[in-house]
């Protein structure tokens, strides 16, 4: 904490925009407008953090998931490719994936907040947000999310996020749209990043910068310590002009230190040095009062295998047990290779487990059961007891998708691996949930896909 406080106030942080730059020298930074730097005084770092709001709710037409409620929150990843595994190859996603992938989060007990989780190639890249965010606000039931590309099509989504939820007012109240701009290792937020924050903050909706990923050895230095000193300094930046440009906006703390693999030239996802940095950084938010995101519960490995398992659960369990909220991203196939409706299933099952570990056990006289005990006697069976009964399903965490049968019954079953029963239960739920019922009227939806045809209308005009 002391180190990153340092960095800021001697090395300083490149904000590349003017506006931005203008909110910090009136601040009380010392900013260099020529380079585009600021140098910030520890105390400008400290009050902001300490004057902004750190509890948050994000909502969905259905329910809202909130941050300090104690639960583990995983989002739904957000992908080029779609995996498949049945033909072992990957192909870009399309819209219609976006469907079928929303129906499935929405299905999805311990999935928080629904993406379209590929990027739908069959729209032009400058609009893949757009169309993402329209499929969201058509068919997702719970809290959505898509990144956002520009300020043009922050306006385009912000426009269709009104008709969605019925107006400014209800749009500033809801805040179903958000903006996290991710800093750039090491020290610098870009232009356009910031110009999106700027949007949003003319709306009231939530913008934060706090998200960069530093790769010891590439972007940061080949340290666990100093890359966590970087990005600690990364996200204290990123929440000092979060509160200077939009002062009821939430902020929190994200843990995202990651080893660059010197052999393969590639981030690794389930390296143990990310979550030893990650550990640390849930100190570093707790001491600061901030909720933290930690980017752990991920896998390098391209199949659900024991890798992958082993991978998820050291990350999740660890960091969970440390006192984050949220883990990294669900449904992604190694080290973003792709995304896999198989995965995301399989993802869901362990965040139950864990979610039924976070509420811990009832410790009371009927759950204590003394004169159960007594009753039952030296030698007896509960099996049968009304004990037993009252609270076989309440008491006990039975899986859905992982393994606990016997092994003559499962190869009687046909010895199916998770991964072909995860597959099964892709089939069953879309065969259930797809095509999904629309979250809004005919009326609002055939206005949403106006606003995206004179999107796409102008974007077409001004790139020929």
């Amino acid at each position: 904490m002391e180190g990153a406080l340092e960095v800021l106030e001697t090395v300083g942080f490149s904000y590349k925009h003017p506006k931005a730059l203008g909110l910090l020298d009136g601040a009380g930074a010392d900013v260099d407008f020529r380079r585009g730097v600021a140098r910030l005084p520890r105390e400008l770092v400290l009050e902001a953090v300490k004057r902004a709001p750190k509890a948050y709710a994000v909502e969905g037409p259905e329910g809202r998931v909130s941050v300090g409620d104690g639960r583990l929150k995983v989002a739904m990843g957000s992908e080029v490719y779609l995996v498949d595994y049945a033909k072992m190859e990957r192909r870009p996603g399309v819209s219609e994936d976006c469907v079928k992938s929303i129906a499935l989060g929405n299905a999805l007990e311990n999935i928080s907040v629904v993406t379209p989780f590929v990027i739908p190639s069959d729209v032009p890249i400058w609009a893949a947000d757009v169309r993402g965010y329209r499929l969201l606000f058509t068919y997702s039931r719970k809290p959505c999310s898509a990144w956002i590309y520009s300020p043009e099509s922050a306006r385009c989504i912000i426009e269709m996020a009104k008709i969605a939820v019925g107006g400014e007012d209800e749009l500033r109240r809801r805040k179903v749209v958000g903006y996290g701009a991710e800093p750039t290792s090491p020290l610098q937020l870009s232009r356009h990043a910031i110009e999106i924050m700027v949007v949003m903050a003319e709306h009231g909706l939530p913008v934060s910068a706090t998200g960069s990923m530093v790769m010891m050895g590439a972007t940061g230095p080949m340290s666990v310590a100093g890359s966590l000193c970087l990005m600690t300094a990364e996200v204290l930046a990123g929440i000092v002009l979060t509160h200077l440009m939009s002062p009821e906006s939430p902020v929190s703390f994200s843990t995202s230190v990651h080893v660059f693999d010197q052999r393969t030239a590639l981030c690794s996802f389930g390296a143990p040095e990310n979550v030893l940095a990650s550990l640390a950084g849930v100190q570093v938010a707790r001491s600061l009062g901030l909720p933290c995101f930690c980017n752990v519960g991920l896998s390098d490995s391209p199949v659900p295998d024991f890798q992958c398992g082993f991978e998820k659960a050291l990350g999740a369990a660890l960091a969970v047990a440390a006192g984050a909220e949220w883990v990294g991203s669900q449904g992604i196939v190694g080290a973003d290779q792709g995304a896999s409706w198989e995965q995301l299933v399989i993802d869901d099952e362990w965040v139950s487990a864990i979610n039924r570990i976070l509420e811990g056990f009832e410790v009371s006289e009927e759950a204590l059961a003394l004169d159960v005990i007594r009753s039952v006697g030296v030698g007896g069976t509960f099996l049968g007891h009304r004990h037993t009964l009252r609270r076989v399903r309440s008491e006990v965490w039975y899986p859905a998708l992982f393994e606990r049968r016997p092994w003559g019954q499962w190869v009687e079953l046909g010895g199916k691996d998770i991964l072909q029963r995860a597959r099964e239960r892709v089939e069953e739920v879309l065969r259930e949930e797809y095509p999904p019922e629309p979250v809004v009227d005919g009326d609002v939806a055939r206005e949403l896909e106006a606003i995206e045809r004179r999107y796409l209308k102008r974007g077409s005009s001004q790139s020929a």
